[in-house]
């Protein structure tokens, strides 16, 4: 068994978690558990990070969206990561998810994996399809990807 740490060095690891990048409220309580923190000193430095706006999921989701987007992923698999991560406010992953366009996303994704000249052959045409799928975008957004 862990010797107990203290709330000071608790505190202090959390914070260096939050400089290094953002965390959601959900990744944080379980890191600080997994430090050996109860619930009681979780619930004090959760307080105290969003008080100070130190910590805060709408900043936490616009972060993880823009990362992700720029990696070329789409909205589903983002909701999905997000809920992963402890957000589940689904207005505010809509409006955020709402300033992309999905569809040059995917199209952008495509091309850049594949080049710019559309697929002529049902076999890569498939391919392509699926690969635009396991990145996290819907059946549209996937068949607007390969017809333009």
């Amino acid at each position: 068994m862990n010797p107990p740490v203290s709330f000071q060095s608790l505190r202090s690891k959390a914070l260096a978690m939050l400089t290094r990048r953002e965390h959601s409220e959900y990744e944080l309580r379980h890191k600080l558990l997994d430090l050996g923190a109860t619930d009681v000193e979780i619930l004090l430095i959760l307080n105290e990070f969003k008080e100070k706006n130190w910590q805060n999921d709408e900043r936490f989701c616009q972060a993880f969206i823009r990362h992700h987007a720029h990696k070329g992923h789409g909205e589903v698999m983002i909701k999905q990561e997000l809920k992963q991560r402890g957000i589940v406010n689904s207005d505010f992953i809509t409006t955020e998810l709402e300033e992309y366009d999905w569809f040059l996303l995917a199209q952008e994704t495509r091309s850049k994996k594949f080049g710019e000249a559309l697929p002529t052959e049902r076999k890569e045409q498939a391919r392509q399809y699926r690969f635009l799928q396991y990145r996290g975008f819907n059946n549209e957004q996937c068949w607007h990807a390969l017809k333009n």
